[in-house]
């Protein structure tokens, strides 16, 4: 792992003195470390500010080799990637970093500035991702896990059914809460190369047995032969850039867990729907990774880059009704109703076309 910097500055040094942005020095004592710029104390010196002070403000955290985090009162428009209320509530964020700089670092530079579009935000996620897999952190990963492949590959991943007007994919690895492997991602790839072209076709995802997705086969993890070709596989058999592409005709129903792209892929989708079970998080930080499944784009598009970055930073699991707060799903539903309710939505959708 490598070492990281927690550097805490007042807000006054924010203000240029003679040009030069005193907490830019702070950060420059820690070159070459991934760090936190923690920014707590009394924000009065912020007030009444002139513009041009303000502006070099901005222009330092909007370039800043740091998390730039702010605790209190901190004006809106300073571009901070992380606000808190108050130390407390950043506490965890920081731990979060510390335990995993590298990837949190890297998350937080990705979606500081939104994508000019999706497939842009697909192509610098992919990158950042595959520069990880060569880092220390995800070799010190590989080195600890002890997962095992699975012993399914010879059975399918999806089934499909069509009926009038819709087709419904439905997950079919229950045993291995329908984690993501290869054969799944190629599955799916052609089935919903497939629909691109049928532009009239609605489309219902869900999944059998306990979980939606509970992310990335963790077997395949690390069995690509290097983070280059790796790459170019990720962005030419992007099941990211097709939800993208298709998201205005999917409803997707989510229950159980939902980590990593098993809520990174669903949020591209025009209404997601999750059972009252849903549990939903970004594990990849402890992996010494950052979402590789499109989540920095359509996550961050659904409820903001704070929250997304919170979900890396902490790893923690949010319940259903945190997720409907926050905007990353669109409604919950008994987990027994889950199904029912995904074709109700197609039938009305249907209607009012």
């Amino acid at each position: 792992m490598q070492p990281a910097a927690v550097c805490s500055v007042e807000p006054a040094l924010l203000l240029p003195v003679r040009g030069v942005v005193p907490a830019s020095e702070t950060l420059e004592q820690h070159a070459g470390k991934p760090a936190v710029l923690r920014v707590q104390g009394d924000w009065s010196a912020l007030e009444a500010r002139p513009a041009h002070e303000l502006a070099a403000a901005q222009a330092f955290l909007g370039r800043a080799m740091a998390v730039t985090l702010a605790e209190g009162a901190a004006p809106l428009d300073l571009p901070f990637d992380l606000r808190a209320a108050n130390a407390s509530a950043a506490n965890p964020w920081v731990e979060g970093f510390l335990r995993a700089p590298a990837p949190c670092l890297a998350g937080a530079l990705l979606v500081r500035e939104p994508p000019v579009d999706v497939w842009s935000g697909l192509v610098a996620e992919s990158a950042t991702y595959s520069m990880l897999q060569a880092g220390p952190e995800f070799h010190a990963w590989r080195e600890r896990s002890t997962i095992a492949p699975a012993d399914d590959e010879d059975e399918p991943r999806i089934r499909v059914g069509r009926s009038p007007g819709a087709v419904e994919i439905v997950l079919t690895r229950p045993v291995r809460h329908n984690s993501l492997d290869v054969r799944m991602r190629d599955e799916l790839y052609e089935a919903l190369a497939i629909l691109e072209l049928e532009p009239e076709t609605a489309i219902v995802l869900r999944a059998e047995g306990p979980s939606f997705c509970s992310g990335g086969d963790l077997g395949e993890f690390g069995s690509f032969p290097d983070p280059a070709t790796a790459h170019v596989v990720r962005l030419g058999r992007s099941l990211a850039r097709q939800c993208a592409v298709l998201g205005g005709r999917m409803v997707v129903g989510i229950h159980g867990l939902c980590l990593g792209s098993g809520i990174e892929l669903p949020a591209f989708a025009a209404r997601v729907v999750a059972a009252d079970d849903v549990e939903i998080g970004l594990p990849e930080a402890g992996l010494g990774l950052i979402p590789g499944a499109g989540g920095t784009v359509s996550i961050a598009r659904r409820c903001g880059s704070q929250r997304l970055l919170e979900l890396l930073f902490t790893g923690d699991r949010i319940e259903a009704r945190t997720a409907l707060e926050w905007g990353l799903v669109d409604e919950v539903v008994p987990r027994a109703e889950l199904e029912s309710r995904l074709w109700e939505v197609v039938r009305t959708r249907s209607r009012t076309r």
